[in-house]
């Protein structure tokens, strides 16, 4: 049994399809709630400042992409056509993962939010990965921790010392600071909310607020360096990236009391937690699958890791058209599929036992279960969808 749960290829890390595959499940299951007037507080996002076990998710998923790019640069700069195919390849991923993010966004305008969304998830993630392959490819690990470091201090600047015209330097609330100006300038009312009152947008996932993201990524590269480095052992590789993300956990708690945590604005101080953060859970990875060789608990997440993007568009498009479509509910009124779905087939029977928080996330998890069986039943047949 342990056979079918080898890497993919030779040289990829089981743990790092695990770990994707944990981060793309936890995505599917706070993303789909059945009552959004009934979210367990570990399953929702912080509502200004803070960082919750849901903040993690995201930016857990760009620190992934970093570490893997590592791996797979390596690989494609080793064929005869080099670094101008890769250059090629790196260019039409990321067209297609951002035309997947649009197409989202599509549907999400008659689902949900009433007016188109220019950014997004997928689009957030297709600039991070166009913007870091270009700083793997033409610098070393020095490079690296360059960029890193210069574009977490430029973000900490325009953050502390830019103002949002009739707003004090270093106001960070809602619709008062610098990040929601210049996207409310640029996009106006295609961010993720409007308020009309004020005329003025905010996208969690808007333009200038890529910059830390980029940092995020770039620190799974330097993660996938360390990873990647041969004369390192097992032991040294986890005892690192343990001892690099308790420090960057302090570090962040630290920077939280000069500038918050706030997923919304990506500030460095979240960069740097949850960078940590996702060091410790590779490290816990990496020990459990790749050097103790437990695996059998795994399968379900290799599944998801290994059609990860697949994964979190299908489950997506699955989610908004359940709300999109409508169909005639009790008394004659048409309502959401979803509605009628929750109502009948959760709630009707699981509030009384359970309350509505459970029956909300199981909801949830319903969507968890059916894509790892549909991820595993890609997985067994060795259908692995790459954009």
């Amino acid at each position: 049994m342990e056979k079918t749960l080898q890497p993919i290829k030779p040289g990829r890390l089981m743990s790092l399809d695990v770990f994707r595959g944990l981060t793309i499940a936890a995505m599917l299951l706070v993303n789909n709630a059945g009552d959004w007037g009934h979210v367990w507080g570990p399953l929702e996002h912080a509502e200004w400042h803070g960082c919750t076990s849901t903040d993690l998710i995201f930016p857990f998923f760009l620190f992934i992409m970093g570490v893997a790019m590592q791996f797979s640069f390596a690989g494609r700069l080793a064929k005869p056509a080099g670094k101008i195919a890769l250059i090629g390849q790196i260019c039409r991923r990321t067209i297609i993962i951002f035309l997947l993010g649009i197409i989202l966004a599509l549907f999400i305008w008659p689902a949900y939010l009433g007016h188109f969304r220019m950014y997004g998830v997928l689009q957030r993630i297709a600039l991070c990965y166009f913007f870091t392959s270009f700083i793997m490819l033409y610098t070393g690990v020095q490079g690296q921790v360059f960029f890193f470091l210069f574009l977490l201090a430029v973000y900490y600047i325009i953050l502390k010392f830019i103002p949002m015209p009739g707003q004090m330097a270093g106001n960070l609330e809602r619709y008062k600071n610098i990040v929601d100006y210049v996207d409310n300038g640029i996009f106006r009312n295609l961010n993720y909310e409007w308020d009309d009152a004020l005329k003025m947008g905010h996208d969690p996932e808007g333009l200038l607020s890529t910059i830390p993201s980029i940092c995020t990524t770039l620190a799974g590269g330097l993660c996938g360096f360390w990873l990647r480095r041969k004369e390192k052992g097992d032991f040294e590789k986890v005892a690192g990236m343990s001892a690099i993300g308790m420090l960057l956990i302090i570090l962040g708690k630290l920077m939280k009391h000069d500038i918050p945590m706030n997923k919304n604005l990506w500030t460095p101080s979240y960069v740097i937690y949850t960078s940590g953060a996702a060091l410790l859970c590779l490290s816990l990875c990496y020990w459990l699958v790749d050097i103790k060789g437990w695996r059998t608990w795994a399968k379900p997440f290799l599944y998801y890791g290994t059609n990860a993007i697949a994964a979190y568009f299908g489950a997506s498009m699955m989610g908004l058209i359940i709300v999109m479509i409508r169909v005639m509910g009790d008394g004659g009124k048409v309502i959401r599929l979803k509605t009628y779905i929750f109502e009948h087939y959760y709630k009707s029977w699981m509030t009384d036992i359970f309350g509505d928080y459970a029956t909300s996330a199981a909801y949830g998890a319903s969507f968890v279960v059916l894509w790892c069986i549909i991820t595993g039943i890609l997985y067994r047949k060795k259908i692995f969808i790459k954009v």
